[in-house]
């Protein structure tokens, strides 16, 4: 694989695919790992002299977290120690002046990718990407944790011009390869709320050895299909359209339901706004679950004890909050600890749960932090990556 050192950068005009997705909180883009990865870079191609065109998204459609990237902007400026401007436009002509006036060793921010139809249908005939693409000298995917997504702004530019992946990228691939999960139990804790992205990891299941302690939307989903009644949780499932994902999923977790472990608890908001927890016996609830409980958080460190490895994606409730982080810092903690004992080995995945352990000071003893989620669970199930075969072509 191409990598930055192939290429003479002076004076280019390059394009960059970042991943600067960030968890949100009251409107607030959070500072993470995400930003001092793509600062690390920015810097080497603005050292080199280039002239830098950023491209990234932030949310999807429809959901609370799809904003614009000024705040990406100011918090990229801040870790890089040198301004990147921003733009809200992509294809149009504000956008177009300014990349054409861009001198060596600047920035530039272009607007959130996902507003745009180009994005998302990469068959749309007369796509913008074709034409956009054509005024670079060189193409960086720097986004190895949106490779596994068939988009615009991933897999149209390495068709029309010189690519390569960048500096995080070739270090993400190079740190995976090493992994070994064959030998003993392994553990694969899944939660957050990108349920689609999951099912490659059950192809794990196949080693019978292997469980997996589900939780947030994953395990609420599975608890709806066999029919309890979680009340809110059910309503919103079906508001989000979950529920089509439930034929598939019941069918895995019927024929692996040992090896699925599932909350016994739950964490909602009391009368008074404060953390409630609840068993089978308390549901169903009027309230939003935003955590696993006590109990859940025990059961599932007791199954760490004996593992061989494990691998941690998404965290188990809503972390941002303080008063629904208890599950995801008790395991973060109980990992970390495992693997400086030498236990375990351990791999961490998505950008959420590397804020949280910035956030709440968790030990970082962990064998690998993975900034991606569901482009490292589709790397580690052996399917092959649309962003890096798009790339592969071109060598």
């Amino acid at each position: 694989m191409k990598t930055l050192s192939n290429f003479n950068l002076k004076n280019k005009l390059v394009l960059i695919r970042l991943d600067l997705n960030s968890p949100i909180v009251k409107g607030r883009v959070l500072d993470n790992p995400r930003f001092a990865e793509a600062a690390n870079t920015i810097k080497y191609l603005i050292k080199n002299n280039a002239k830098v065109i950023i491209l990234a998204h932030q949310g999807r459609k429809g959901e609370k977290d799809f904003l614009p990237l000024k705040q990406h902007a100011k918090l990229l400026s801040k870790h890089i120690k040198h301004k990147v401007a921003y733009i809200t436009d992509l294809f149009g002509n504000k956008a177009h002046d300014k990349i054409i006036k861009l001198k060596p060793k600047n920035a530039l921010l272009l607007e959130n990718v996902r507003f745009f139809d180009d994005e998302l249908n990469t068959e749309k005939k007369n796509n913008r990407y074709i034409d956009f693409s054509k005024h670079f000298d060189l193409y960086v995917n720097e986004a190895f944790s949106v490779s596994h997504r068939k988009q615009g702004s991933i897999v149209i530019p390495p068709k029309y011009i010189k690519s390569c992946i960048g500096l995080a990228f070739a270090k993400e691939l190079s740190v995976l390869n090493k992994f070994n999960f064959s030998n003993g139990k392994n553990i694969y804790l899944i939660g957050g709320q990108k349920v689609e992205d999951y099912f490659p990891i059950f192809n794990v299941l196949k080693k019978k050895n292997n469980l997996i302690l589900a939780s947030g939307v994953l395990a609420n989903l599975i608890l709806a299909g066999k029919h309890i009644k979680l009340g809110y949780e059910n309503l919103w499932l079906k508001k989000m359209k979950y529920a089509r994902l439930l034929p598939k999923l019941m069918q895995i977790y019927n024929e692996h339901k040992n090896q699925i472990i599932l909350p016994v608890d739950f964490a909602i908001n009391d009368k008074n706004g404060k953390r409630e927890e609840i068993s089978f016996s308390g549901l169903p609830t009027k309230e939003k679950i935003w955590d696993v409980g006590h109990e859940t958080t025990q059961l599932f460190k007791d199954q760490l004890q004996d593992a061989n490895a494990v691998f941690m994606k998404g965290p188990l409730g809503y972390s941002e909050l303080p008063k629904f982080s208890y599950s995801t810092i008790e395991i973060l903690k109980e990992v970390s600890n495992l693997t400086k004992k030498k236990k375990i080995t351990s791999l961490l995945g998505g950008g959420h749960l590397t804020t949280t352990i910035k956030k709440y000071e968790v030990p970082d003893n962990f064998s690998h932090i993975s900034t991606s989620g569901g482009a490292l669970i589709a790397y580690l199930s052996g399917e092959k990556l649309p962003g890096l075969n798009a790339i592969k072509k071109l060598n």
